[in-house]
């Protein structure tokens, strides 16, 4: 998958956990936040749509 480059800091304790995370999932760090974007995209998308089934 080619990319933009995105530059991110982070505070320490936030890196850490993003380590472990990543580690505990067999993942870079990157790919573990492409996970957790990912992961949170969806539930967005979920959301809209049970609100848009339920405003009908």
């Amino acid at each position: 998958m080619q990319g933009i480059k995105f530059q991110l800091r982070l505070p320490p304790d936030v890196r850490d956990w993003l380590e472990q995370d990543a580690a505990r999932n067999d993942r870079s760090m990157n790919g573990q936040v492409v996970a957790i974007l990912r992961e949170r995209m969806n539930q967005q998308t979920q959301i809209a749509q049970q609100n848009e089934q339920r405003a009908r």
